[in-house]
């Protein structure tokens, strides 16, 4: 008996799924409000799929639908249909259902804060195949696929849509695994340990596995950025020294974030983090060797920290450790 899966994806992880699975789906039948620039590449639709896009005459206008990217898809055996009332954006392939606020488009990707939801649940998938049909009632026929593209005009800003600043542009970040580098283990003063002993006590009764793990923490003077992106639950593999050669701690994963007020004043910024007890770590060296092919920026002398947005590598960097922390080695 298969068990519905759902969880929630945002970002880079919500392009991922929405692309991987397209790829790997036999039939997909796919509603996005607008199909724009490159629209064809990000959304691979193979023959015998079937698209529902807004592509009115004003919305071609506009920019937001290009028809050369319809033209595209149709020369590749895609089955397209225009309706002008559409803003729902979900793709079902094959035993999945996808939905969320991405239209098809490079600033979806790259810039705009997407998210949305995923499941494999059979009444979701019905109830959303049984819409899709009924979505499917103005084919795009040659001769209105000309017209489409005599009347396109590129997108263009205007005063209701003004340009977005850099900082604007800057979407989350938002990662399963993070490369924390340039972490110096300290030995506090006899006070500062008194206070971050009492801190400990309060992180454990959030340990998930207190039987196999830890409390362990990383300590930052100044409130470095990624931490206002890094969530509970998250993982960390943090690049560390003690004077000596750097190593690569195992996989600890993220328990929360605390301010520590030193006795002298002194506030300190606290990542806490859950680590298991028989974790091994591994040199900087080896593991520089093992992920330069996934993340070519980590194979540095000192690497810097660094979201692992592809989940497929946060994957296979986890899986370099066994679950309870070792090193694996070559079979």
């Amino acid at each position: 008996m298969r068990h519905a899966a759902t969880r929630f994806v945002s970002n880079a992880e919500l392009w991922e799924e929405i692309q991987h699975r397209v790829a790997k789906a036999s039939r997909v039948m796919a509603a996005v409000a607008f199909l724009g620039d490159k629209g064809a590449d990000l959304l691979r639709l193979k023959r015998g799929s079937c698209l529902v896009v807004d592509m009115s005459i004003n919305t071609v206008r506009t920019g937001m639908t290009d028809p050369y990217e319809v033209r595209k898809l149709i020369k590749r055996g895609v089955q397209v249909f225009s309706r002008s009332s559409l803003h729902a954006k979900f793709i079902l392939a094959d035993r999945a259902l996808i939905v969320s606020s991405a239209n098809v488009s490079h600033n979806s990707l790259r810039v705009l804060d997407e998210a949305g939801m995923i499941t494999t649940d059979p009444s979701a998938i019905r109830r959303a195949s049984d819409l899709f049909k009924k979505l499917c009632t103005e084919p795009v026929r040659p001769q209105y696929l000309k017209k489409c593209i005599a009347a396109y005009k590129p997108p263009t800003f205007t005063a209701k849509t003004p340009r977005l600043s850099r900082k604007d542009k800057k979407r989350i970040v938002q990662a399963k695994l993070w490369f924390v580098g340039g972490v110096e283990q300290i030995t506090p003063s006899e006070k500062d340990a008194a206070s971050i002993e009492k801190l400990e006590k309060r992180a454990e009764k959030m340990l998930r596995h207190p039987e196999k793990t830890e409390v362990s923490w990383i300590r930052y003077d100044r409130r470095p950025k990624f931490l206002n992106h890094i969530r509970d639950d998250d993982w960390v593999v943090d690049c560390t020294t003690d004077g000596g050669p750097r190593y690569v701690e195992a996989p600890a994963q993220v328990l929360g974030q605390e301010i520590m007020t030193s006795p002298r004043g002194k506030k300190y910024h606290m990542l806490l983090l859950e680590r298991p007890d028989a974790g091994q770590p591994m040199s900087l060296a080896e593991f520089r060797r093992k992920t330069r092919s996934l993340e070519p920026l980590l194979n540095r002398k000192n690497p810097r920290t660094r979201a692992i947005e592809d989940t497929a590598h946060a994957d296979a960097i986890q899986l370099l450790w066994t679950p309870s922390g070792r090193v694996r080695r070559a079979q």
